[in-house]
């Protein structure tokens, strides 16, 4: 509320100070304007008089028709003494000695504020002007004639002028008070409508919405503060996924070590108490073995993850074959792929060579060929490679089962799995291998993308620069 004062005020403040120096401008310049257009009148009438050679009966013809406007004619000798109308001295010329020198040099002197007693003896306010008379053009000596007129009627006029200045003023005001108090209550109603938003804010609700129309300032803050509550909203459902993907993935790593740690339970448990026969102990033993190397395999991934998320990992880039590093792949990944009918098919110019770590670059075709391998079944996997613009593409495809559109940004998170790879842990997937590729890529400089189509299958696209720094 006190902004609300306080808007009212400094508008009102700056309001009237505009209103009051503009209604005294105006006043003293209709007030100049009305002297100045009497003063021209007056001494038109003095010149007129003057040109005409005038004579006695000329000047009483002439008071005659200005009566009705109240002007008084009066004729002087050029010592200040009063022949005309009368010889009443009492209203003997009232110049000073410098504007008689310059009547006597046939200037005109504009009008004066004078006095002089009318018929009944009354001392009047007149407005006067004086027209030299000199060269005894008329039947009156040389001198001085003064055309006057009441000042009261000047100053009614100036007052009317005035007044009416005085009522613009009032209304211009009044409309200013009305207008400055409502657009204090608008601009403070949007003041009010942040402070809300804030409060809201503050208790944890970001859907909000304000009123962005406008080119002010209030409205620019208004757009800010509406962005900033967006991006909290955006980050407070981000916050919420990421922790649901966090229990997720707890769940999913506890669910992932139970399996192999149960199965090397029991296996352990059997052969302390001597419950295994001898000629399975050999093929328990291998099961022992197969579920410690899927533990390791689960937390060197893991390991890997961190890692490179931390940029804790050294890259240590070369020049590589990459029809050697295929032929490699499919020799390690082959028995794997004919125990689901898959065959890999290598498509490789000769002599292309890739900049990148040998290692890691293994790794991330290798967990890519095994998710084919997992969803595909009778069907070829084929490794391509080509050169592109500053690196080399490489494409490993599949024509297994595909992937939901709606799922494909979502293979990229740690221990993310469809729900149909659930079914099948014959190679023990975490569902971290997708997550490492992606971070492993992006070490490289490179980037990763991915064509799908359920029921079709599925196309990873690599491409890793030439010779960029990617040592971390």
């Amino acid at each position: 509320m006190k902004l609300l004062w306080q808007q009212i005020i400094g508008v009102m403040a700056v309001l009237m100070v505009a209103l009051g120096l503009s209604a005294y401008l105006t006043s003293r310049y209709m007030s100049n304007r009305i002297f100045q257009d009497k003063q021209e009148e007056l001494i038109q009438y003095g010149t007129n008089i003057v040109a005409n050679h005038f004579t006695r009966n000329d000047l009483e013809r002439a008071s005659e028709l200005l009566q009705d406007k109240e002007i008084v004619i009066q004729v002087y000798l050029s010592d200040g003494t009063i022949i005309y109308p009368s010889y009443d001295q009492r209203n003997k010329l009232q110049l000073t000695e410098q504007q008689l020198s310059r009547i006597t040099k046939d200037q005109t002197i504009g009008i004066q504020r004078s006095t002089r007693y009318d018929n009944n003896g009354v001392l009047v306010n007149m407005a006067t002007v004086y027209v030299s008379n000199q060269g005894g053009y008329s039947e009156f000596p040389e001198g001085i004639i003064s055309i006057g007129a009441p000042l009261s009627e000047l100053d009614q006029q100036v007052e009317a002028v005035q007044q009416n200045i005085m009522l613009g003023f009032l209304i211009s005001a009044g409309l200013g008070i009305v207008m400055s108090i409502l657009y204090a209550m608008y601009q403070s109603n949007k003041i009010q409508k942040l402070q809300l938003a804030t409060r809201q804010i503050a208790s944890g609700n970001y859907e909000i919405e304000l009123d962005t129309q406008g080119s002010d300032e209030l409205s620019d803050l208004a757009r800010d503060f509406q962005v900033m509550a967006n991006s909290l909203q955006a980050s407070e459902e981000e916050i919420q996924r990421q922790e649901t993907l966090r229990r997720q993935m707890m769940m999913d790593a506890a669910h992932e070590m139970r399996t192999p740690l149960t199965t090397m339970s029991g296996v352990l448990e059997g052969l302390q108490y001597d419950m295994i026969p001898e000629e399975q102990k050999e093929r328990s033993l291998n099961l022992v073995m197969k579920e410690t190397q899927r533990l390791i395999r689960l937390v060197n991934e893991n390991l890997d993850y961190e890692k490179i998320r931390s940029q804790q990992i050294v890259l240590k880039p070369q020049w590589l074959d990459v029809k050697q590093l295929f032929e490699q792949i499919k020799s390690q990944m082959e028995s794997k792929a004919s125990l689901k009918n898959n065959h890999i098919v290598i498509s490789v110019p000769e002599n292309l060579t890739i900049w990148a770590d040998n290692d890691r670059i293994l790794q991330i075709i290798i967990n890519i060929v095994n998710n084919a391998i997992q969803f595909s079944e009778d069907s070829d996997i084929n490794l391509r490679a080509t050169k592109v613009h500053a690196g080399v593409s490489i494409e490993i495809e599949d024509h297994g089962i595909g992937i939901e559109p709606e799922k494909i940004k979502s293979i990229w998170e740690r221990f993310y799995k469809a729900d149909i790879s659930r079914k099948n842990t014959e190679f023990g997937e975490s569902g971290i291998g997708l997550a490492v590729v992606k971070s492993l890529v992006e070490a490289h400089s490179g980037t990763v993308e991915v064509e799908s189509e359920l029921g079709q299958g599925t196309k990873f696209i690599i491409t890793i620069p030439d010779q960029t720094s990617t040592t971390r």
